[in-house]
Formats: C-alpha cells, structure tokens, sequence
C-alpha cells in the first residue's frame, strides 16, 4: 500500500475542489491510500499532521497564487 498525502490552502475553494479532485483520481490507483490536509489560514498544520507526512511516500501540494506568488 503506498500512501500520498495532499496538502493545501484554500483561499475562496478553488483549491480545495482541486485537492479533491486530485485526491479521486490517485484513489482509482489499486494499493494507493490518499490522505488530504488542509492548511489552516495562518499557514500551519495540526501537529498531529507532521506524522502523517513523515510517512508518506508522496506528497502533493496546492495553493492560490496571490499577485503571482504562493501565500505567506
């Protein structure tokens, strides 16, 4: 079984829907385990999260872009 871990930030959704799209199509992968994370508005994970992207075998990262550039 190998895990992927999706972390995001969402501003207005559009990230989210994108995270979870992202999220259904590694789950059509036979043995894939798919886990997403949200981060939180001042840019932290819960700490509880860490352990879980420590192990992952894949991470996926999304976020907007604000005035061209990833938030914070």
């Amino acid at each position: 079984m190998s895990k992927v871990t999706i972390v995001y930030f969402r501003g207005e959704g559009h990230t989210s829907k994108q995270a979870k799209a992202v999220a259904d199509g590694a789950e059509k992968v036979d043995g894939v385990e798919v886990e997403a994370l949200s981060i939180s508005q001042e840019g932290n994970l819960p700490d509880w999260a860490w352990g879980d992207l420590k192990t992952a075998e894949a991470i996926i990262y999304g976020s907007p872009t604000y005035m061209g550039a990833p938030p914070w």
